[in-house]
């Protein structure tokens, strides 16, 4: 329900919805413009000037990591193994929602998502997470909080966690984030003033922070001459000189190299406390500012500070918990002491659920096993498609204007916070197709004002990209996964690759299927998804986007001298042998399904010999995560790989080389759909090989390419792909 109907205090907005007058749109104001008479104008513009600066809001965003949705005393946690008093605070003083989502059940989505009002599903990232080397993953000309602020007279500041990138990529496959170097853009260039962060991950394989455009205390790389960047004291305590694979997450990374101070992990969350309030010290009265305060925790490794350590009936994960609700303490107050307090909107969330394997020995099990339901009463948690994995805490405060201590159970998304500032600073958004394409305005459940809930209804999706639709009570799980998702993640989480329907106002822990009993919902639900998937916007309805299919490219007979062909619409006699799988003939082809994940791939071996030719082929994919098609050299080999989504080319190690010699040349994108035959064109000559697929074609340099080519390998990777028509032609 809806907090108390505002009085007389308010305004009616464009929208037919009571606005409170101190947060009016300028849109109003500019209607009463025109009735202002001339001489009184220049002292009413004055006038107004002071009172948007007075009455503006400064902007908190507290988005913490991987914490779950019952791992806070206001949200259930039992209090004899967690307490999180400023947290509990939070809610006390302002607004606790029961039903708000992430968008993603991993972090980088979500935090793409809370910038810029976008799921982040409409971009290059699919699936899983950024890496550690990715290029900035938001345009610079996008439409994001900190730059709509920034418009509006904000001073904004992004400190913590990160993982959104750095950099712009080129063309080429080894570019990666020279983290010796400028590290532009970045948050700078959309829309933050400050900068201090984590690159990517707590223990991620960098052991340092950012700040601005630098590593901090960079000693030695790319750096301007004359310029000094600024770093630690030698007896800083938050710093140390050396950084092992021990400190990173998975205990094993290797750590890249850098003549700069290293984290400590202990540290880093008092580390970054102590940068943000000091840059709320910092801000003067009068002027509104933006702080998007990103901790670690509690991401892994657990690594509570000292004199946390212990504390816990929960164990070392409690401990955890009890350092971000410090951390969240530290932040409300330095609002109090700097007298800020009274006119900051605080908004304390996570990028998703809490991590929850109770079948793995982890921090986070000891914790479920002593009675800490990190998620509650919800299924599942971080990466799956279950409610576990996007349901979270949100709190809201804003004194005197968000209603103390109620509750709220409209269903919202962090995605809608873009939005929600824009109707705060009076900001019209863009067209839905241009900025903001998935925000909605989400201020008035802030208020607790007696209106129509602004969503109808929300997307959610899986690190392994299975969409999910919600709308009312219902959720619509599509059940498609990525391709490039693993044979063995296949098996792991066959659960969550199926279509399926839950009514989680009857079934919050999603026990039941009802998609059998409900096919109208399924229908509606599975149309208005692709809908908005297609359409590529969600804050209005788009039009009905009609997919056709690329129509499959018709490759020009090759004249020449034929080498080698196949029909392959039997089993093939020598000299083609398959090696390992599981291969058959059918449909007008041969179909290659890969026995078991431990195996390389199911392979079909024929020896050739030329330099310079030509190979065709044509390929269907069913189910396979990939086809690589591996070619024996004299000295070497070199790959060919194809997926639904990418072609590249890759030269392998040689005999006795390990991993570090393989060579990505060249990628690009595709798009196929499975059950269709599309061409395969690869043309060799000297030190260039181009490769063609359907319409989609790239050209790669190399020694090895030039090299007499002497067996065909095809690999199929997962269920089943299949080829046909093979033909070498010099």
């Amino acid at each position: 329900m809806r907090g108390a109907i505002l009085g007389s205090g308010a305004v009616a907005s464009s929208l037919g919805r009571a606005v409170p007058a101190e947060i009016a749109p300028r849109s109003i104001l500019s209607q009463i413009m025109p009735r202002i008479p001339a001489s009184l104008l220049v002292l009413f513009v004055a006038s107004a000037s002071a009172w948007a600066a007075a009455r503006t809001p400064n902007i908190v965003v507290i988005l913490s990591d991987d914490f779950g949705y019952g791992s806070t005393g206001a949200y259930g946690a039992n209090g004899e193994l967690i307490q999180t008093p400023n947290l509990d605070r939070l809610a006390k003083e302002g607004r606790r929602f029961t039903d708000a989502s992430t968008t993603s059940s991993v972090c980088s989505p979500t935090r793409y998502s809370v910038l810029t009002g976008r799921y982040c599903w409409r971009t290059s990232l699919k699936h899983e997470v950024l890496g550690t080397f990715s290029p900035l993953h938001i345009e610079t000309t996008r439409l994001t909080m900190a730059s709509l602020l920034k418009k509006h007279g904000y001073q904004n500041a992004a400190i913590g966690k990160w993982h959104l990138g750095y950099g712009t990529a080129t063309d080429s496959l080894k570019w990666r984030a020279d983290y010796t170097a400028e590290l532009s853009p970045g948050p700078l260039e959309i829309g933050f003033d400050y900068h201090f962060g984590v690159p990517s991950n707590h223990g991620d394989l960098t052991g340092v922070f950012v700040e601005n455009h630098f590593v901090y205390g960079l000693r030695s790389g790319k750096i301007p001459a004359g310029m000094k960047l600024p770093g630690p004291d030698s007896d800083d305590p938050n710093f140390k000189a050396t950084y092992g694979p021990e400190d990173t997450e998975n205990g094993k990374a290797t750590i890249l190299a850098l003549d700069a101070p290293r984290r400590v992990n202990e540290r880093v969350m008092p580390q970054l406390t102590r940068k943000a309030t000091e840059w709320i010290a910092q801000q003067k009265a009068g002027t509104p500012f933006f702080l998007y305060y990103t901790p670690v925790a509690v991401h892994n490794p657990i690594t509570p500070e000292k004199d946390l350590a212990g504390r816990s009936k929960a164990g070392l994960y409690g401990d955890w918990i009890h350092e971000l609700d410090r951390s969240v303490g530290g932040i409300l107050e330095a609002l109090d002491k700097g007298g800020f307090s009274d006119h900051t909107l605080v908004v304390f969330s996570s990028d998703n659920g809490g991590v929850f394997k109770p079948g793995r020995d982890s921090l986070q099990t000891d914790a479920f096993k002593a009675g800490l339901k990190v998620n509650g009463r919800l299924r599942g948690g971080k990466h799956d498609v279950w409610q576990g994995g996007f349901q979270v805490p949100f709190l809201v405060r804003w004194p005197g204007h968000v209603p103390a201590g109620t509750v709220c159970d409209e269903m919202i998304s962090v995605v809608d916070l873009l939005a929600t500032t824009a109707a705060i600073v009076g900001e019209k958004l863009p067209a839905a197709d241009t900025g903001a394409e998935d925000s909605f305005n989400v201020l008035p459940a802030f208020l607790g004002q007696d209106a129509t809930p602004a969503r109808r209804d929300l997307f959610v999706h899986s690190s392994d990209g299975v969409y999910a639709l919600r709308q009312g009570p219902w959720k619509w799980i599509e059940g498609v996964p990525v391709d490039e998702i693993k044979d063995g993640a296949r098996k792991a989480r066959a659960d969550q690759f199926k279509p399926q329907l839950y009514h989680l106002k009857d079934d919050p822990a999603e026990t039941k299927d009802v998609s059998a009993g409900h096919p109208d919902v399924v229908r509606e639900l599975s149309a208005l998804l692709h809908r908005y998937r297609d359409g590529g916007y969600s804050r209005e309805l788009p039009p009905v986007v009609e997919k056709r299919p690329a129509p499959i490219a018709t490759l020009s007979p090759v004249e020449g001298e034929v080498l080698l062909t196949a029909a392959l619409d039997s089993a093939p006699t020598l000299p083609w042998a398959a090696t390992r799988g599981v291969w058959t003939a059918h449909d007008g082809g041969l179909w290659g399904v890969q026995k078991n994940a431990g195996e390389q791939g199911a392979t079909l071996r024929v020896p050739t010999r030329f330099t310079d030719g030509t190979l065709d082929y044509m390929i269907q994919f069913r189910g396979a995560n990939r086809h690589s098609l591996r070619i024996e050299t004299g000295a070497g080999s070199f790959r060919i790989e194809i997926s639904r989504t990418q072609l590249g080319i890759t030269k392998n190690p040689r005999s006795g080389e390990d991993k570090s010699g393989t060579e990505p040349l060249v990628r690009k994108a595709l798009d196929l759909q499975p059950h269709v035959w599309y061409p395969v064109r690869l043309i060799f000559k000297g030190d260039e090989a181009t490769a063609q697929v359907n319409d989609i074609a790239l050209t790669a340099r190399h020694a090895v390419l030039a090299e007499p080519k002497t067996a065909l390998n095809f690999l199929v990777f997962g269920d089943s792909a299949g080829f046909r028509q093979v033909r070498v032609t010099r």
